[in-house]
């Protein structure tokens, strides 16, 4: 709101006009306002001597805007709408947030989004698929969930590990018991080895599921399918098609899954929240809070001891 000269108003003297609008009385909207009388009506003479001119009236009901003058509340209360909106707490966020996540992940955290739009039913979740690593600045991704630690360029990110993710090899019963007959034929090739797709660009994160190799555990064999989903390996796995590396939650939920090698020791990757948010917002730390807090009820993926 400016007045005839072209300057700004200060957002108290606007304060002042709407409460002796809304109240009618200098002491009850003084009130109102928690000030004193004399400071509103201090207030109020400021305004009409910047607008060189009476701008309320006495009326039976008390004090009321000049009645040419309608158009002037509207903008008031224009205003003070967008300032309330602007101050706005955590519980009335508005806006899209935009998660990427590894699909198997994306499943299992499917109770947090649904409980974390129920707190903020206000909030657009646009949660895609991550089969790459995405940047996020250039993508405008505003968090991802994956398994890996930028370790490069991350200075404008924030870096929360929210899980451990044991791993293991497994294959299904039937398909190792086909594998142990053939394993004395002098022409059995070896393993039916598959394996996530993980050929594009990871040099910047620490991504100790990339460094995994089936040799680890003296398997031999050949590559007999790539994927890039870990919902499809797994249940490839489960299917009796080959050996594959997964995470030992997933192996715990198929009977038919059991370690190729029963003495292989657990691998131990992490999981991680990757934001190019300040992660101060309410609603930003409740969301890095529930994620972690539904991992750490799988008694098969552990909550990490720290979390920075």
């Amino acid at each position: 709101m400016k007045t005839k000269d072209g300057t700004a108003l200060p957002w108290d003297l606007i304060q002042a006009f709407l409460a002796l609008e809304r109240y009618g009385r200098y002491e009850l909207a003084a009130e109102m306002e928690n000030i004193d009388d004399s400071t509103l009506r201090r207030r109020i003479a400021q305004l009409e001597a910047r607008f060189k001119r009476q701008l309320f009236v006495r009326s039976e009901g008390g004090w009321k805007v000049a009645p040419d003058l309608h158009e002037l509340v509207d903008a008031a209360i224009h205003m003070e709408n967008a300032a309330n909106a602007f101050s706005q707490d955590q519980q009335t966020s508005i806006g899209e947030v935009r998660i990427s996540v590894m699909d198997a992940f994306a499943l299992r955290l499917s109770h947090v989004f649904k409980e974390f739009q129920r707190k903020y039913p206000r909030i657009v979740l646009n949660i895609t698929h991550e089969a790459h690593f995405v940047n996020l600045e250039r993508e405008k991704v505003d968090l991802a969930i994956r398994l890996a630690r930028p370790v490069q360029n991350s200075n404008s990110l924030r870096i929360r590990k929210i899980a451990n993710v044991p791993m293991n090899f497994y294959a299904s019963r039937d398909y190792l018991e086909r594998a142990n007959k053939e394993a004395s034929n002098p022409a059995f090739p070896g393993h039916q080895l598959m394996g996530m797709r993980l050929h594009f660009p990871h040099q910047d994160h620490s991504f100790p599921y990339a460094d995994l190799a089936f040799s680890d555990v003296g398997l031999s064999g050949h590559t007999c399918m790539w994927l890039d989903s870990l919902i499809l390996l797994h249940r490839m796995c489960e299917l009796g098609h080959g050996v594959a590396i997964l995470p030992t939650s997933f192996a715990a939920d198929s009977p038919n899954l059991v370690l190729v090698r029963e003495d292989s020791p657990n691998v131990n990757t992490e999981l991680w929240v990757i934001s190019r948010l300040d992660m101060r917002a309410g609603w930003q730390r409740d969301l890095a809070d529930m994620l972690q807090a539904e991992l750490a009820r799988d008694g098969r993926i552990d909550r990490p001891a720290i979390s920075p």
